[in-house]
């Protein structure tokens, strides 16, 4: 029986947009049986490629949503809700997700170490230097390797001004690492694109067109 790269590219999620709504989010820690045609075709670094590209595909798509959240306007906005209660707990909890999810995005670009990977990389750095002294005003500071440090203390008593300013605005750090990463995770997807087709072709050149490829999602 056939298997189309369409069928394996629905197994891993790929084509579908998971910039604004968690109904996308994928788990890169649990196989699937698309991951394992990935690594039936050659071992090694293949293996290696699908787990970073996952992992790198579900951390920028977190950043965007939890990005989404920060910067979010109206009357039902995480600001607009502070300002009316005096409490930026709910801010500041979205701010220490958001650190999360952007350090795992960062480890997993450092993890593939590939010439576009490298660029998106000096990408969130130079943003996160251009918003250096807002981010510090909210207890965030960026680190030797590309990740974020909180302190807690300082961000919980940040001014409703400086937290708007570093994560709440149109022209924010999160909106910018929001924009920054829509293009990290269009980047995994193609990555992991090119791993399914090259898997699909060593499965055809191993087993042949007689071959029982569903032995693989067992």
């Amino acid at each position: 029986m056939r298997v189309s790269r369409n069928f394996m590219s629905a197994m891993l999620g790929i084509g579908s947009n998971t910039s604004a709504s968690r109904r996308h989010r994928m788990s890169s820690l649990q196989p699937t049986g698309a991951s394992r045609i990935l690594n039936a075709g050659k071992t090694g670094q293949t293996g290696n490629s699908s787990t970073i590209y996952q992992n790198m595909k579900t951390y920028a798509g977190e950043v965007q949503y939890t990005a989404s959240e920060l910067t979010k306007t109206g009357d039902d906005s995480l600001f607009a809700k502070a300002k009316e209660s005096g409490d930026t707990t709910g801010i500041t909890k979205q701010v220490k997700e958001f650190v999360n999810q952007y350090n795992g995005m960062v480890r997993s670009l450092k993890s593939s170490g590939s010439r576009v990977d490298n660029s998106y990389l000096n990408q969130l750095n130079a943003n996160a230097m251009m918003c250096r002294s807002a981010l510090q005003a909210t207890g965030v500071t960026k680190n030797s390797d590309g990740t974020l440090s909180v302190n807690d203390k300082a961000l919980k008593s940040a001014s409703l001004e400086d937290l708007e300013k570093a994560w709440g605005s149109g022209t924010s750090f999160a909106a910018k690492s929001s924009a920054a990463a829509e293009n990290v995770q269009a980047n995994a997807v193609s990555g992991m694109n090119n791993l399914i087709n090259n898997s699909y072709s060593n499965l055809l050149k191993n087993f042949g067109t007689r071959g029982n490829f569903f032995n693989f999602f067992s």
